[in-house]
């Protein structure tokens, strides 16, 4: 069965998202940053001149097609290529048998082989590999390939998967490990509460939806292999393609096309086409291009993890929170992929932005035979605030108490100490935003707004939510290896800039933010600055594209690189307007000194250049290590900490069971808004892809395979469906710091900016279910809140006796 078709009424009435950012903060724009603007890749993305991987051609290009397994679980005895060898057509055919390298692709265990060698684990293990002069020749001798393979007994549910004598999904159970936070005395504190709240949530897989499906050309060149694609961590392809083959990184390299769209699914994902196709390419000795269509891409691809969380919170009558125990089951699926990385962040985010004493927290991940989970926006801090914001408004109903009261007596201030033993050091602006969010939705006049609508009858209901999360921006500690980040930048003698960066753009902005950080460093106008592709060969490992560090950590290296530059650059000045060092400003495009002394940047650079500086400059930055006990979950987890509060207004159909989003007020801590307007169009986005998770994506999954690998099926979001949203912006810039007092220094980015990309859908989905739950005076923790789901509650409550209502959309 697959999911019910998206009907008129689920799309009708939708608005084009609307902006509000209020004047909250007084940082006054400097040069470029904190000005409105255009994307620095705009144009060509709107006239058709950017090149995604699926528009490069090589002369003798190949074509690349893979056999997957028919069976979730299954021995394999034998494979015959043979049938497929002989197609016409047909250059190169591969199995494990042809790994010169390691046949592995696990990004961090060692558990996932490229190709199936006797066992195969889910429906998306690959069996076979073509290479052919065409598509579809690829694809016809991969459908000859023949397989003789002994069912095996599959497991699809982590809690069975638990259980004793489950089937074994890898030799030594399903359990991989565990993760805790062990603090006070949870216990104690839920046996001597006055009330507790107990629920059991669960948070279901969601497909990236990214607008460029996976897609990547492999280049064979003398002993060495260049790899193209849409992805956003090219170090993580460069690893995987050269463990493969054997070969050492420095004869790997990868250059990052254009990319459509990731949201995390391009993070540990593209090694797997990426390292097809570098397999084909080897044996073919020519280029071969591997692009999914959107089936594949759905069917193949890594999801956010379904999540089972119990949650248990003690309180006491007047609200204080004294205590949680949380308890989370992580389904891998078939292998372990960046599980343990998401789960760690999920175990650290579970408790929230809450002054909780006493703390107990377990999470579990568990092999399953389901399509396996990876990175997707947020990193398991979603699926845990569902269950937490969750827990928050519960108990607000519990004590008759106002939700936002109750947070803001709960909230975590400057030196408090977090659920994970942190003490913070300011800012930390959780509040700032609670009280944002409830100025730009007049709060308390919305809500008798909302309840009169309710007392009135009718068709509709109406419900508020809120969503509030603490996001640990940049990696977990347990990741801080890979924490540096490098920049090079070059200028030119006729003062334009070449910026290259080790992280990527994937559609996010980061391209305009760095070449805005290193415009407002250098002086240079920002059109100046051309920001290259992503290449391996330019610069150093940077780690990945995720945890909203791009900003944070590619903005410091900028800035790093750029005050070089600028000082190579001074000498030149102060000949050119015969004063001092310090009385230079550059700025805009100009040096200028004192009086009205002025001279055009580009004549800065060519004396420079003239006088033979040195005007290339290699920049770096790595935060300050961490100190984090693994074993107890105590320390510091993270280097910043972002803050947001959401706020959803919710209309049930009564009739229908349809929900929609009517309006959504959005209150983020961002430090400094680089680029307002990104910043803005990020939150737009996150909001309403979180919007789509909480009431319209459902992934139909049996025995492992997905039965609505379409967008007929599927449904997301549509601009039609795309609510308002109000949105105001919380700006500290540079202020703040340790000032001896916390565990450690709010390590932001550049100007104080903040990463956004995430902490913009976090709260979102635990908004609109909360909305929804206070609609219906029902607390519903399973989503995603699909009309079946809303008309059973409807049913069970007998909300369904109401007089029919017609209205206009009717």
């Amino acid at each position: 069965m697959t999911a019910r078709k998206r009907s008129s009424g689920a799309r009708a009435r939708g608005r084009r998202p609307r902006r509000v950012v209020p004047a909250r903060s007084a940082l006054a724009p400097t040069g470029v940053v904190g000005r409105p603007g255009l994307r620095v890749d705009a144009l060509a993305k709107v006239d058709g001149s950017a090149r995604y991987i699926d528009d490069l051609r090589f002369p003798d290009l190949l074509y690349a097609a893979v056999r997957t397994s028919d069976l979730p679980h299954a021995e394999v005895l034998r494979i015959d290529v043979t049938d497929a060898q002989q197609v016409p057509g047909v250059v190169a055919v591969a199995t494990f048998r042809d790994v010169p390298g390691q046949n592995q692709v696990g990004c961090v265990r060692p558990d996932q082989p490229l190709l199936v060698e006797t066992r195969a684990r889910w429906v998306g293990d690959r069996i076979a590999l073509i290479a052919a002069t065409d598509p579809a020749t690829a694809k016809a001798a991969a459908r000859v390939v023949k397989v003789d393979a002994v069912p095996l007994p599959g497991v699809f549910d982590v809690e069975q998967a638990l259980a004793t004598g489950a089937p074994a999904v890898h030799t030594g159970g399903n359990l991989i490990e565990e993760f805790c936070i062990e603090r006070g005395d949870a216990e104690l504190a839920l046996r001597q509460a006055d009330v507790v709240v107990e629920h059991r949530y669960l948070a279901p897989w969601q497909e990236h939806a990214y607008l460029e499906p996976q897609g990547v050309i492999a280049v064979p060149e003398r002993g060495s292999m260049t790899i193209y694609g849409s992805m956003q961590c090219p170090f993580y392809v460069q690893s995987a393609v050269a463990r493969l083959l054997g070969l050492p990184l420095s004869r790997v390299r990868v250059v990052q096309t254009v990319t459509g769209g990731a949201f995390g699914g391009k993070e540990d994902y593209p090694s797997e086409p990426a390292c097809c196709a570098a397999l084909l390419a080897h044996k073919s000795g020519r280029p071969v291009k591997f692009v999914y269509n959107r089936e594949q891409d759905i069917q193949w691809s890594t999801k956010r993890h379904r999540m089972v969380i119990q949650h248990r919170l003690a309180a006491r009558r007047d609200g204080t929170l004294l205590g949680a125990e949380i308890e989370i089951l992580v389904d891998a699926g078939a292998y372990c992929g960046l599980t343990g990385i998401v789960a760690e962040r999920a175990n650290t985010s579970s408790v929230g932005p809450y002054l909780v004493p006493n703390v107990r927290v377990r999470t579990r991940t568990i092999y399953t035979n389901n399509p396996f989970g990876g990175a997707f926006r947020g990193f398991g801090a979603p699926q845990v605030t569902l269950a937490h914001e969750g827990q928050l408004d519960a108990l607000a109903e519990r004590l008759g108490r106002d939700p936002l009261d109750l947070r803001r007596q709960n909230a975590l201030r400057p030196y408090a100490v977090a659920a994970w033993g942190e003490k913070l050091a300011p800012p930390v602006e959780y509040l700032e935003t609670l009280a944002a969010a409830e100025r730009l939705s007049g709060w308390s006049a919305l809500r008798r707004q909302v309840e009169a609508h309710n007392r009135a009858g009718g068709r509709t209901r109406l419900g508020l939510g809120v969503g509030c999360c603490m996001y640990g921006s940049c990696l977990h500690a347990g990741g801080q290896h890979l924490e540096g980040s490098g920049a090079l930048l070059q200028v030119h003698r006729d003062g334009s800039v070449s910026a290259a960066i080790g992280l990527t753009e994937m559609g996010q902005g980061a391209a305009t933010v760095v070449a805005r950080v290193a415009a407002e460093v250098l002086g240079v106008a920002v059109d100046q600055v051309e920001v290259l592709p992503t290449d391996t060969a330019l610069v150093p490992d940077s780690g990945p594209t995720v945890a909203s560090r791009t900003t944070p950590m590619a903005g410091h290296a900028v800035a790093n690189a750029a005050r070089q530059l600028r000082a190579q650059l001074l000498p030149a000045a102060t000949g050119l307007l015969r004063c001092r060092a310090n009385q230079v400003e550059l700025s805009g495009g100009w040096a200028r000194g004192p009086g009205r002394k002025k001279v055009a940047f580009a004549d800065v650079a060519a004396a420079a250049f003239q006088a033979k500086a040195h005007l290339a400059a290699s920049g770096w930055y790595a935060p300050p290590r961490k100190q984090f006990d693994r074993a107890t979950g105590l320390g510091q987890p993270y280097s910043a900490y972002a803050y947001a509060t959401q706020i959803a207004l919710c209309e049930v159909d009564l009739a229908t069971g349809v929900a929609r989003v009517k309006k959504f007020f959005c209150a983020h801590d961002v430090g400094r808004a680089i680029f307002p307007d990104g910043v803005c169009g990020q939150i737009e986005g996150g909001a309403v892809q979180g919007m789509g998770y909480a009431l319209t994506e459902r992934l139909v999954v049996r025995d492992g395979r997905i039965l609505n690998a379409n967008f007929t099926d599927y449904l997301i979001p549509t601009i039609e469906d795309a609510p308002e949203v109000a949105i105001a912006l919380i700006e500290s810039g540079d202020e703040g710091g340790d000032k001896g007092r916390g565990t450690a220094s709010q390590a932001k980015g550049p100007f104080g900016a903040k990463g956004i990309g995430e902490p913009s859908l976090i709260p979102a989905p635990a908004a609109v279910a909360n909305a929804v739950s206070h609609a219906l005076g029902a607390r519903l923790t399973e989503l995603p809140l699909l009309p079946d789901v809303i008309m059973a509650e409807i049913a069970r409550r007998n909300l369904d006796n109401v007089p029919f209502v017609e209205s206009a959309a009717t």
